[in-house]
């Protein structure tokens, strides 16, 4: 009696299940790369006295800058931003309009040490900020002033 089944059958039947077992195994892999680092940020350029009337964005003070507080008027958002590894502190004006003045400036036992200042220009953006001031072993606070009555808001000393 002659059989209805090709000679390889068998063989065909194994290569089949081998190939349904490895489609649904997964062989060991190695372990993903770990993701790339980010970039380390560049070193600050000044620290306190040394820092005094620099730009915190040149100097990449503005790296590790925090808010430490703010005072509105008229719509305008002045800021008091600080850096700890720079010991300086500088304001910053949002949506302030031409010739608002925003400064910054330092007191220690109640004198004053230092102030830096800008002046809205037409053409400056959304956002301004002043040079920056000694912030060792100081207080500073950020005031926002608006002409033309000088109607004037701060933020707390830090």
């Amino acid at each position: 009696m002659m059989s209805n089944r090709r000679p390889g059958g068998a063989l065909a039947a194994g290569l089949i299940a081998a190939a349904a077992t490895s489609a649904f195994s997964h062989p060991a892999q190695a372990a993903p790369e770990a993701a790339p680092k980010a970039p380390a940020q560049a070193p600050v350029t000044c620290y306190a006295t040394s820092c005094h009337g620099l730009d915190p964005i040149e100097t990449h003070c503005v790296d590790d800058a925090v808010t430490i507080d703010d005072a509105t008027l008229d719509g305008r958002i002045v800021r008091l931003r600080y850096s700890a590894e720079c010991r300086a502190a500088w304001a910053q004006l949002w949506f302030g309009k031409p010739d608002d003045r925003a400064y910054v400036r330092t007191e220690e036992d109640g004198h004053l040490v230092a102030v830096t200042s800008v002046t809205v220009r037409p053409w400056d953006g959304n956002s301004v900020y002043t040079p920056m001031v000694n912030d060792k072993d100081l207080k500073a606070k950020a005031c926002l002033e608006l002409p033309p009555d000088s109607d004037t808001a701060c933020t707390i000393f830090y």
